[in-house]
Parts: C-alpha cells; sequence; structure tokens
C-alpha cells in the first residue's frame, strides 16, 4: 500500500465548475471522499461524470481525439437554450504525498476549449480544437500563493503540429510538480461496464488482471485480487445475492478466465458453481462493481478517484444497503463519486445526505447542487424519506450562481 493510500484524509478533487459542456451551462460543486449525484432520468448525472472523464481523455490522447470520442462539438458544446462556442472545466484538487519522502499539493487546474476557427480560405485551422485558456496553479498545504507556488497560464493556442495540439499540462508531464498532477488526472477511473464484457471469458497473459472500464477482463482482474480483498467482494456478494458463499474466477491457470460464483442451497452439502455467462445480469454486474472498487490500484493509493453509473442497476431494491456500505468502505482509501436515480441508496438511518449533489432539469438545462435545507428538514423531521421526495420531483438543489465575468480567479495575472 503507498503512503497515500495509508494517510487518505482529503478527497483528490474538492471542487468542479462546468460552463458549457453538454446539458450543462453553469455549475460549481464541492466533492467529497464519498459523493452521489441523485437525480430522475435524462437529469444530467452522466453528463458531470463526462466532464471529469473529458479532462481525462484530452491529456491521454490530446483534444482532438477526445472531443471525437466524445460526440464531437455538436455533442459537448450545450446547445440548448442556445448555442455556445466553447467549454470550460476546472477542478481543485488535493495532491496526497504517494511517498514519505514528498509533500502534497493543492491547486487548481482549468481548461477552456473551442472549435478552431477556419482560415481565410475557408480550411480548417489542422487540430479542430483551440486550447482558448489552460492554467494551472500548486502549491503545498498552508503555504500561500506568489513564490511559493508553481504555476502556468496558456492562451489561444492552435496549431498543426503535435506538440502544440497537447495540452500544457501533458506536454510538462516529465516535470515536477506538473507530472504528479498529470499522473493523478491519467488514472481516474470512469466504471461503466458492458453486460457481455462482464461475461467474456478473457486471455490469460502475464500481463493480465487490470479490470476494464467497460468490465472486460473480470475473469483476470478477480484471479489478480489478494484473499483479502476476494473475500470481501464474496462476503458483499452474500448479502446481495443471498446464497452465495464465495465469488472469484474460474481455473486461473487456464488459458481464458472469467468470474465464478459458488452457490449453496439448503440441504446439500456441496455449493453449485456457476460461470459468468450462467448468471442473473444482477449477479454479474454486481460482481464487476465490487471489483472495480476493491481493485488493487484503487486499495493502495495508486487510482485516485473512481467513478461508477447507476451501481443499483438490476439490483433489487433489497440489496441498497449492501451497495452503500460498499461504497463508503472503498471511499476509506479512494474518493468515489456515483450516480444513481434511486434514493433507497440514502433511506437509512446512518446515511449522510451530505453526501448527495441532486441533479435536476430546469428546461433542458442541467442543475446540480448541495440538498436544500426544506428537503433536509422535511427528511429529519420524518415527513418524507428522500426517496420520496425523489419520485415526487420535490427535491431540490442549491444553486451556487456563475462568478460575475470580471472576477479573476487568485493568482492569475
Amino acid at each position: 500500500m503507498s503512503f497515500a493510500a495509508a494517510h487518505r484524509t482529503m478527497p483528490f478533487i474538492t471542487r468542479v465548475r462546468i460552463e458549457n459542456y453538454k446539458s450543462i451551462a453553469h455549475c460549481d460543486v464541492t466533492l467529497g471522499q464519498f459523493t452521489v449525484l441523485l437525480g430522475l432520468n435524462a437529469a444530467g448525472k452522466s453528463n458531470f461524470l463526462d466532464a471529469l472523464r473529458f479532462v481525462r481523455d484530452v491529456l491521454v490522447n490530446g483534444p482532438d481525439v477526445a472531443v471525437l470520442t466524445h460526440g464531437g462539438w455538436e455533442g459537448v458544446l450545450r446547445r440548448v437554450p442556445e448555442p455556445t462556442t466553447s467549454c470550460t472545466i476546472g477542478l481543485e484538487f488535493h495532491l496526497l504525498a504517494i511517498t514519505h519522502d514528498r509533500r502534497p499539493w493543492v491547486g487548481r487546474y482549468e481548461i477552456t476549449l473551442a472549435p478552431a476557427t477556419a482560415t481565410r480560405a475557408g480550411r480548417d485551422a489542422g487540430s479542430g480544437v483551440r486550447i482558448q485558456r489552460e492554467f494551472c496553479e500548486m502549491r503545498h498545504p498552508g503555504a500561500k500563493g506568489g513564490i511559493d507556488a508553481e504555476r502556468f497560464l496558456v492562451r489561444d493556442r492552435a496549431g498543426t503540429g503535435r506538440r502544440q495540439k497537447l495540452l500544457e499540462l501533458s506536454r510538462r508531464a516529465d516535470t515536477e510538480p506538473f507530472g504528479e498532477l498529470h499522473e493523478a488526472l491519467t488514472e481516474m477511473f470512469f466504471y461503466s461496464p458492458d453486460l457481455s464484457s462482464l461475461r467474456e471469458a478473457r486471455p490469460n497473459t502475464p500481463t493480465a488482471g487490470a479490470l476494464g472500464e467497460d468490465g472486460s477482463d473480470l475473469g483476470p482482474a478477480l484471479a489478480a485480487l489478494g484473499d483479502q480483498e476476494r473475500d470481501r467482494i464474496s462476503q458483499y456478494l452474500g448479502v446481495i445475492v443471498p446464497g452465495v458463499v464465495e465469488a472469484g474466477p474460474t481455473d486461473p491457470s487456464a488459458d481464458y478466465i472469467a468470474a465464478r460464483i459458488s452457490f449453496a442451497t439448503d440441504g446439500e452439502t456441496e455449493p453449485h458453481v456457476f460461470r459468468a455467462e450462467s448468471m442473473s445480469e444482477g449477479t454479474i454486474r454486481a460482481i464487476g462493481l465490487l471489483t472495480a472498487l476493491f481493485q488493487p490500484d484503487a486499495r493502495e493509493g495508486w487510482m485516485p478517484l473512481i467513478a461508477v453509473e447507476e451501481p443499483e442497476l438490476a439490483l433489487h431494491p433489497l440489496a441498497a444497503g449492501a451497495l452503500y456500505d460498499a461504497l463508503t468502505e472503498a471511499s476509506e482509501y479512494v474518493q468515489v463519486l456515483a450516480t444513481t436515480q434511486s434514493a433507497e441508496l440514502f433511506d437509512r438511518k446512518e446515511a449522510d445526505l451530505s453526501a448527495i449533489r441532486v441533479v435536476a432539469a430546469e428546461h433542458g438545462v442541467t442543475v446540480i447542487g448541495e440538498v436544500d435545507p426544506v428537503s433536509r428538514s422535511i427528511v429529519a423531521d420524518g415527513l418524507a424519506t428522500t426517496a420520496e421526495l425523489l419520485r415526487s420531483d420535490q427535491l431540490r438543489p442549491v444553486i451556487e450562481p456563475p462568478a460575475r465575468p470580471d472576477e479573476q480567479p487568485e493568482g492569475e495575472e
């Protein structure tokens, strides 16, 4: 386990500001070590996660490829109620020390991207993306800005050269301290499983063992887990799917590996064994989710954030309690961000409503914020549950107004 994992007391991403990305006109959202985006279907929960994924993908693959894989400019820029010409994503972060000889960092990273303008001849300028602005500031906790901070500011970059197409943070990935931030942002894990990928047996190779974001390589990932992690997965799965006594991989020495469970029935001494292709959708999805949460890179501190969409999908509502416990346990060593349209996760006395960020759609635009005081009071007084408020569309977010255009963030000139 890394030094960071053993001392994780602060979330990696502490605040997110988004403007004009997909359905989000503006949001300014604080995040904790465990945060749930709660809202009805089509409210825009996934677009918030996608904005974080977009930052990761821009750094990994470059702006051109990232825009293309996220739907092109037609899909990236907000179009309702009026079309926009650029999008901004800003992150405040707390970067823990990975080893004893390093110090933690805090700071802010923000990018504004827009379509490249055409040349006078009417042709594309080359990259398809113009980096209108990129700002980064990093400092040690407790230090003030100025000479104690490391920062850069880039404005209006577009070009056809390979390095010209990269974000400045990617260009500085081999320099400190920006390399530490680049590594952390590119290691964020966005789990959005595909059912066929979860069921598929995968080759047993020397490099196998990392779970794919689409749920692929589930068998090899289970085989790579330690006994403690596999036991925790089996314990949680036994609560979610009564009768399951063990979850793990098929023969780890075989050429192909898939997920497997042992299922005990009353009156029989030997449990029945089911491979992935024979499991119910809810069971295989639960195994994939638990494996994502307990994977070694997360537990050992190398993966700073795990985002999961609709963790309760295809599961019985009674499984919500076990899901909540698994998500909160995982958040002890990795920041966990989840989306859900099922408030049953919080229909329990020990549930913390401060972990909820309400997501709602108003006139086609996504708004996100903490649970409003009235809703908190209604739940606290027992007049209605969180789920009842959500189903009746009475759960409202507290909206932070956007900053004035003339406001200049601290540290910029």
